[in-house]
């Protein structure tokens, strides 16, 4: 798991802004709201992340654990 995430929290309710590592390909790093308790609950190892956000897609989910983009993983693995 990425470590160096950075994160505020959007507004009042509990979602927060994660800034996600760096994409290993392209440099570019994203925004990404989540729900606090659900980061929390991931980052300190307490579920598989498919598990702790099933509505995200695959690709969204890949781009918290790793910063990589879908683009760029196809470019990658293709």
């Amino acid at each position: 798991m990425t470590t160096n995430f950075q994160f505020n929290f959007a507004g009042n309710s509990n979602d927060i802004c994660v800034h996600t590592t760096s994409c290993r390909i392209c440099g570019v790093a994203n925004d990404i709201t989540l729900d606090f308790n659900s980061y929390m609950r991931w980052y300190n190892g307490e579920g598989l992340i498919q598990d702790i956000w099933p509505n995200l897609a695959a690709d969204q989910r890949e781009l918290i654990m790793t910063g990589i983009h879908p683009i760029c993983w196809d470019k990658m693995f293709s």
